[in-house]
């Protein structure tokens, strides 16, 4: 391999021009990104309301231990949900 000398002055010089490309390229992928995000959608009322109705629903169909009643099934608890979301947080 052939050997290469370079002075001081040289090498730092190498080295702000090769600083300065990095610089160059970190900006130029900055702005990639952001133009190609997506804005995310906001939470509608009924979805938050859903939330908050499952946790009553669950609330009411669960014994202390966290089964479910006996004859109840998880269709069970989404109906209830529907219903309480309709009647309060609708």
């Amino acid at each position: 391999m052939p050997e290469v000398r370079m002075t001081v002055e040289e090498y730092l010089q190498l080295l702000e021009r090769t600083a300065d490309n990095v610089k160059r390229v970190a900006k130029s992928t900055r702005t990639i990104e952001r133009e190609t995000r997506k804005s995310r959608r906001r939470v509608g009322k009924a979805a938050k309301g859903l939330g908050k109705a499952m946790k009553e629903a669950n609330r009411r169909l669960r014994t202390k231990s966290g089964k479910l009643r006996k004859g109840k099934t998880q269709a069970d608890v989404a109906k209830l949900a529907h219903k309480i979301r309709r009647q309060k947080y609708a």
